[in-house]
């Protein structure tokens, strides 16, 4: 929950909020794979050496 991600392959990139780990119960790997498909590559793509990954870190206003 403290850090998102954000994955680029090509001009495919997806991104993930921090809390969607949290409340999807994600583990690390279930959380680059999501991240992956929002993207619109295959759930293994992170693994890929021509992939991209970045970490961020947001803050919530409520």
């Amino acid at each position: 929950g403290r850090d998102g991600l954000i994955i680029q392959k090509g001009y495919a990139r997806g991104l993930l909020l921090p809390q969607v780990a949290v409340e999807n119960a994600f583990t690390i790997e279930d959380f680059l794979e999501h991240t992956c498909m929002k993207a619109g590559i295959s759930a293994d793509s992170w693994m890929d050496e021509s992939c991209d990954v970045y970490k961020f870190q947001g803050q919530i206003f409520k």
